[in-house]
């Protein structure tokens, strides 16, 4: 089954479902690149809160050392004298409190005197048995619940709390816990800039991220959009040679049809011309005039068919110049519209040589399009034929004064059956488009509307 042009099956171009489809993605995509640096982002901070709070009970655990150490001396295992030489670590600067609780977990001592429920919970005492060091970040410390007589505007502060288990003369023992209170405020404003940076950070990261992801999204959609361009032109090209093959044809089959036709009626037209002949000088029938001019031009146009038929079947070719060219179309038309009373001003052509074969087809399309031109124009009115060479290509121009044809014709104006003429069938342009492809030529309608209609037919040079 062969298509018609009207019959083209276009890939869709992208609709606007197909647009909110691709944002849609391109949202996901980035609600999904967000929320996994969100994730990695709290996962990051926390593991570098946890690390800078280890810290301190990391500096102090050696400290507390040695300060048993320097109390072991002279001093028996089981005494918890040395214990108590942790206190002085009070004295240091940002030290808040410092308490002392023996391997049962009960409190030996503390400093200062002001802390309030001095004791080891449980949950901490059983960690510190195992022999690991806890550190907490309080951001907002209770102090009033820990220390008396602290004022109101001291409610609440940013504190660190490290607790350590000290170990005993043997192995696997341990000889009591330290609990240190330090003030964490220094530590408070260097936690504040790192989540700074981290937020920071975080946020170029998802502007990027959003910025790289609308990129790809875009470029996607304009590669998928291209491709639909791509394919909907292709087809179109194909459904065009499609067309073009079967015009062809049938073209081909009515070139077979005419070739017999024309061959048939050239002795009945000769026979008419003779009989039209004699009466033609008959001053009482001035009618014979007219019909011996018919039939002149009718045998005219016989001859001309055979000839081309003639060539193109025994691939006869040779050369024309550019003026004999025009001066071809010139005496071809002139009495259809002197007829009309329109008058055709065709100019001299040009110098260069074409193949008699391409020239001839030339001129078929010229006639055609004369015909139109013709018809289109009123009396007294003029239709401008040009035929020049560039240097690269054969320039044919026909331009008429006619109204222009309607916008309806315009967009099957090559195809058969759609003409702006009364009883028009439309196949003069479609042919004349068969003919021109066939040479390898353009034409196209460059122009219409109430002065006038302009057909171009573009035809390169071979090389």
């Amino acid at each position: 089954m062969t298509a018609r042009p009207n019959d083209t099956l276009q890939m869709p171009r992208p609709t606007l479902r197909f647009s909110v489809a691709a944002v849609s993605t391109g949202i996901l995509l980035v609600i999904i690149f967000a929320a996994l640096v969100i994730w990695f982002r709290s996962d990051l901070r926390n593991e570098i809160h946890l690390k800078i709070i280890e810290r301190d009970a990391a500096v102090l655990y050696p400290m507390a050392l040695e300060q048993i150490s320097e109390s072991d001396t002279g001093v028996t295992a089981n005494t918890l004298a040395p214990l108590t030489a942790l206190l002085k670590s009070v004295r240091q600067k940002g030290m808040l409190a410092v308490a002392v609780f023996d391997r049962d977990g009960n409190t030996i001592e503390s400093v200062p005197a002001t802390q309030l429920f001095v004791e080891l919970p449980t949950d901490d005492y059983l960690k510190l048995q195992a022999g690991a060091p806890i550190s907490r970040y309080h951001p907002a410390f209770p102090l009033d619940q820990y220390f008396s007589g602290i004022s109101p505007e001291q409610r609440q502060a940013p504190v660190l709390e490290v607790l350590l288990p000290l170990p005993g003369p043997g192995p696997a023992q341990v000889r009591g816990f330290v609990r240190y209170f330090i003030d964490a405020r220094p530590l408070s404003r260097e936690l504040a800039v790192i989540d700074e940076r981290i937020d920071r950070q975080t946020a170029v990261t998802l502007l990027v991220g959003a910025v790289l992801i609308a990129a790809v999204m875009a470029a996607a959609t304009f590669s998928v959009q291209r491709a639909q361009r791509i394919i909907a032109e292709r087809n179109e090209r194909l459904t065009r040679a499609n067309f073009d093959l079967t015009l062809a044809t049938k073209a081909s089959a009515v070139g077979q049809i005419t070739s017999h036709l024309i061959h048939g009626l050239q002795g009945s037209v000769e026979g008419l011309r003779a009989v039209v002949a004699s009466r033609e000088a008959d001053p009482s029938n001035p009618a014979w005039e007219s019909a011996a001019g018919y039939t002149e031009r009718l045998q005219t146009m016989i001859r001309e068919t055979i000839a081309l038929l003639s060539d193109a079947s025994s691939n006869t070719t040779y050369e024309l110049t550019g003026h004999e060219l025009a001066k071809t179309i010139r005496e071809a038309n002139m009495a259809s519209a002197a007829d009309r009373g329109v008058v055709l001003d065709v100019n001299e052509g040009f110098a260069a040589m074409m193949d008699s074969h391409r020239g001839s087809l030339l001129c078929l399309i010229a006639s055609n399009l004369l015909q139109n031109a013709i018809a289109a124009t009123g009396k007294g009115k003029r239709v401008l034929v040009s035929l020049v060479d560039t240097g690269w290509a054969t320039v044919l121009t026909v331009r008429d004064e006619g109204s222009g044809i309607p916008e309806s014709v315009q967009k099957h104006l090559f195809k058969p059956g759609r003409s702006g003429r009364p009883g028009g069938s439309g196949l003069g342009l479609a042919i004349s488009q068969l003919m021109a492809r066939q040479i390898g030529a353009e034409l196209v309608l460059l122009s219409t509307g109430p002065d006038g209609t302009t057909f171009r037919l573009t035809l390169p040079h071979q090389d």
